[in-house]
């Protein structure tokens, strides 16, 4: 959760966000380059910052509509 409400955070203030999974590859990079102790484990790293001018996505066109792609397990059920 608070990955999600510091996501929406930094969104609201114009900044592109986007969280990378790349781990155990850096590990030894980030720790040397960061200082951080060794016992700390990386499970994730929260990049942001100012897009690129032309970067921000559009809007994309759905290719199916709504009720074929969305499904409510259920909702039919009388009860």
């Amino acid at each position: 959760m608070h990955q999600y409400y510091l996501w929406t955070a930094l969104e609201a203030l114009g900044l592109g966000v986007n969280v990378q999974h790349n781990n155990p590859l850096i590990d030894a990079e980030v720790q040397k380059t960061w200082s951080v102790p060794s016992d700390w484990k990386l499970k994730a790293q929260m990049v942001f910052g100012v897009p690129k001018e032309g970067s921000a996505p559009g809007e994309k066109p759905q290719k199916l509509p709504l009720e074929q792609r969305l499904q409510v397990f259920g909702a039919n059920v009388k009860r």
